[in-house]
């Protein structure tokens, strides 16, 4: 696997005219920026970079992974009151999980990820259930793939034959980051068995696949 070694990327306000008001400074080349915000995918096509995804580094060095079509809000000025830096996310728990979701989409074309979430819109439900396709999410930990997945979540209200399932809350803190109000199946793989190889192994289709063998347990 090639490892990425990417500098941080500074982010300056400079009085310019109203066309150009910024200069983004990524890896040393400075381009100028014309509005006050700037999304994951700007940064990542200003930087060349591709798939590697983009993280931002605070003051206080501490980085956090930018979800997709995230908004950065830039800070007028000459200087900032807290320092912006970008690099690209080149860690091998997010190029992981960029595998993942290529090998996810091969099957489930509509699917979305953010961050460690991922969402599949209309994942079709057997009959029984107060719906008959539903958004699902779910998600993973640090350690996966050792880690296997656990649970996952679907629009709240959902009901079999109007029948609160089992296994299932809707009282819930950590929730999806994707619209709307939600509620969780327990569900967990049984043997586990995780590669390196993401089609080698057990993996995030496989785990997505399994829903539908819960669901067809009905309530």
């Amino acid at each position: 696997m090639t490892t990425l070694v990417a500098s941080d990327v500074d982010v300056k306000a400079v009085k310019e005219t109203a066309k150009n008001k910024y200069i983004v400074n990524i890896e040393g080349v400075e381009h100028k920026w014309h509005k006050d915000t700037i999304t994951t995918e700007e940064v990542a096509k200003l930087g060349g970079w591709t798939s590697e995804g983009v993280i931002e580094i605070d003051s206080n060095n501490v980085e956090r992974t930018l979800g997709a079509n995230e908004i950065i809000h830039l800070k007028k000025g000459i200087g900032f009151a807290k320092k912006i830096r970008w690099k690209r996310g080149d860690g091998v728990f997010e190029l992981r999980l960029a595998s993942e979701f290529n090998h996810l989409k091969g099957h489930f074309t509509n699917a979305k990820q953010r961050e460690s979430w991922f969402l599949i819109p209309g994942y079709p439900l057997p009959d029984g259930w107060s719906l008959q396709h539903a958004d699902i999410a779910f998600r993973v930990i640090s350690g996966y793939p050792g880690t296997p997945p656990y649970g996952f979540f679907v629009p709240a209200g959902l009901r079999f034959k109007d029948t609160l399932p089992s296994n299932y809350q809707e009282a819930i803190n950590d929730v999806p980051p994707f619209d709307g109000a939600w509620g969780m199946f327990s569900w967990s793989p049984e043997d586990w068995r995780s590669s390196d190889d993401v089609a080698g192994g057990y993996n995030l289709l496989n785990f997505a696949l399994s829903f539908a063998v819960r669901l067809r347990e009905g309530a």
